[in-house]
């Protein structure tokens, strides 16, 4: 970090700018944080203890149902999943295939029911989908176009 400061010393400027969302307390030196995932976050950043909400997530329909487990219909194809499986608020993900995760019930659902699937990895995640969905509670206000869709 010292190299970096005084290369902006030699350079000039008001502005030395860093990310991101990981490093954004850590960093001490920049004027300017270009942290990414905070708006939206995912599972990885929030087992850190960051202090940003949740805001993203893939809204699933349960399809299947079994005594201690059910199945909603968000996979691999719809997850960015380097990071490791996705969470489902009240329940534990066990599996996650192409295009379906399997969970351990813990609380009622029903097939049918639509479940908030929160991604491991939210980068990779957005870039798998044409559109995001902003919603306030049940209602979408607003649709925005994805342009960076398969990165």
């Amino acid at each position: 970090m010292a190299l970096l400061t005084q290369a902006a010393a030699d350079v000039g400027g008001d502005v030395v700018s860093a990310g991101g969302t990981g490093t954004h307390l850590d960093n001490t030196w920049a004027t300017e944080i270009q942290a990414g995932s905070y708006p939206l976050m995912d599972t990885a950043y929030t087992r850190l203890g960051h202090p940003f909400g949740q805001a993203i997530f893939v809204l699933g329909t349960v399809i299947s149902r079994g005594r201690d487990h059910a199945v909603v219909d968000v996979g691999l194809k719809a997850l960015g999943m380097d990071h490791g499986l996705p969470s489902i608020a009240g329940a534990t993900v066990l599996k996650t295939s192409d295009e379906h995760s399997t969970f351990a019930v813990q609380e009622p659902v029903r097939i049918g029911d639509r479940v908030r699937v929160v991604p491991a990895h939210v980068d990779p995640t957005v870039a798998l989908h044409e559109r995001m969905h902003v919603v306030d509670g049940t209602t979408v206000v607003e649709t925005w176009a994805v342009d960076m869709r398969g990165w």
